[in-house]
């Protein structure tokens, strides 16, 4: 029974991220820290299963990645993920979570107002800042699982459209996730389990990922990006009310 509610979170996650573009992880471990399975396999799990969903999606994004700003940003990630974690082992996660929280939620509310009022804003974001972007996805990363949140929020606020937010979200996430996926292996994260549960879910990916597909295909441009920013704002509670 444990492993068929495993399943089904792990399928939901990766509903979200096809929809999406990102999320999983701050949707699924959450869940599946509430029936108390294993972190380190759970870790494991999600870590291969995000990877396995963004590949098909940055194949079909791929024309409208911009490889420059996606070289910058990992970079930056390579970077952070050091220091992401150094906090894990050193810092304060919980604290950390809780900043990150706050400023999600007032990012989301204030864009999600500002597009009622049709207000748009002329700041300008220097490509440099590319690469600050990727440090704190990487920090997040490797301490939360949550480095597409600060990819989200960073294209956004430069006004990046729907399929190049996609694109550049999944050719990050592949690029960044393989990484990280190699690391869990490395350090032994991996366990039969993780294999079993791999071979359970990834033929459903057959039926999921169309879904997802089918359901962004129903989601204009414009709606998108507010549905992005209720998402983000549903995110920054869950890392609020995480304990």
């Amino acid at each position: 029974m444990t492993y068929f509610i495993v399943v089904l979170i792990a399928l939901f996650g990766a509903l979200m991220r096809t929809v999406f573009g990102f999320g999983e992880a701050l949707v699924t471990m959450p869940l599946l820290a509430l029936i108390a399975f294993d972190l380190q396999t759970s870790t494991a799990l999600i870590g291969a299963l995000g990877l396995i969903v963004a590949v098909p999606v940055a194949l079909k994004y791929r024309q409208h990645i911009d490889l420059a700003t996606l070289k910058r940003l990992v970079i930056g990630s390579i970077l952070g993920i050091p220091v992401g974690i150094l906090i894990i082992k050193l810092g304060s996660p919980q604290i950390i979570m809780k900043v990150l929280g706050s400023f999600i939620v007032i990012y989301g509310v204030y864009n999600l107002y500002a597009l009622k009022r049709q207000k748009t804003s002329n700041l300008k974001i220097n490509d440099k800042y590319d690469y600050l972007a990727g440090i704190v996805s990487g920090i997040l990363g490797a301490s939360f699982n949550s480095h597409g949140v600060p990819i989200v929020v960073y294209g956004t606020a430069k006004k990046w459209d729907a399929d190049k937010l996609r694109g550049i979200l999944q050719g990050h996430f592949v690029c960044v996730g393989s990484l990280v996926v190699l690391s869990q292996l490395a350090s032994g994260m991996w366990n039969i389990e993780v294999v079993k549960l791999l071979a359970m879910v990834i033929p459903l990916l057959l039926i999921v990922i169309p879904l997802g597909n089918w359901i962004n295909s129903k989601i204009d441009s414009q709606h998108f990006t507010k549905y992005v920013y209720m998402v983000l704002i549903i995110f920054g509670l869950i890392l609020l009310l995480k304990r």
